[in-house]
């Protein structure tokens, strides 16, 4: 399951993520992703994954929604870590170089410039 809230008086894009996730949904929430996308600058927005217990039938779908998230050109990308992601993160170390330079791991909301 994935939701999606756009916040313009925080200037806040969230996404909570949780449930079992198919390679379908994954095509969904994308359709959905790009349509809200192009109704903001995204420059101006955090975004913020708000992951919760989710499980995935693909490991690299992950990879690849992160990227598109990367590449989308939001002014910072938070991962709100309530389930202990940073410890499950399978990275190369040059992957790590450049997702840590451009997703930072909070505990809560309030750490969210």
């Amino acid at each position: 399951m994935f939701k999606i809230n756009v916040s313009e008086e925080d200037s806040m894009f969230l996404i909570n993520i949780g449930g079992n996730i198919s390679k379908e949904e994954v095509n969904e929430f994308f359709i959905e992703y790009k349509e809200n996308i192009k109704e903001i600058r995204t420059s101006k927005y955090n975004l913020v994954v708000h992951p919760h217990e989710f499980e995935t039938d693909e490991a690299h779908s992950i990879k690849s929604i992160f990227k598109k998230f990367m590449k989308s050109g939001f002014k910072r990308i938070y991962i709100l870590d309530k389930i202990g992601i940073k410890e499950n993160l399978r990275l190369s170390k040059l992957e790590k170089k450049f997702f840590y330079n451009k997703v930072t791991i909070v505990d809560s909301m309030t750490e969210i410039e």
